[in-house]
């Protein structure tokens, strides 16, 4: 395990014990360490900030509503991207629209924007079981296993999906781009 990795890991066992024990800061610790990481997932999948903001802040409610269940082994990152993604899931279950905000700011020139309103338009467009994989390893970079396990499928059935995802977004980048 890389040293980085390492120490993330013990300061991930320190908060979850202390959060355990019903220490007030360790939710601020466990949220230094993940929250922005939550939050790009659920902007990703939600494709609005308020919608992904509101999801991130829920899904360490629920940590800290279950923290006397926590166990410091190593499967915390990928049941805290679970609650997310349940979160989110249940969000488009609503019927919104997935649009991008109209708050979005993106740097750069105008083909640079153009082109990541595109792609975040195309990704939107993907069916959920394409979405959520190619977001959690394209774009979080989470290793297969973990990502299955995030998911709750085989690991074989993710590279699929993957695969599968990665041609449908090829697909429909090129369609959009025909039409620009």
């Amino acid at each position: 395990m890389p040293n980085d990795a390492l120490q993330d890991s013990l300061a991930e066992k320190r908060w979850l014990n202390a959060l355990a024990q019903g220490d007030p800061a360790a939710l601020g610790g466990l949220y230094e360490m993940y929250g922005e990481r939550i939050f790009r997932y659920t902007y990703r999948m939600l494709g609005n900030r308020t919608d992904a903001e509101d999801a991130t802040a829920e899904t360490f409610l629920r940590v800290l509503r279950r923290s006397a269940e926590l166990r410091a082994d190593g499967a915390f990152r990928t049941w805290l991207f679970r609650i997310a993604r349940n979160l989110c899931i249940d969000k488009l279950r609503q019927h919104k629209l997935m649009e991008l905000p109209a708050d979005a700011q993106y740097s750069g020139g105008e083909e640079k924007t153009t082109l990541r309103v595109t792609v975040q338009q195309a990704l939107a467009d993907l069916p959920v079981e394409y979405r959520d994989p190619l977001v959690l390893c394209d774009l979080e970079d989470l290793p297969a296993r973990e990502a299955a396990e995030v998911l709750q499928i085989s690991v074989p059935a993710l590279k699929s999906r993957l695969y599968r995802g990665r041609r449908a977004l090829r697909d429909k980048l090129g369609g959009m781009m025909e039409k620009k």
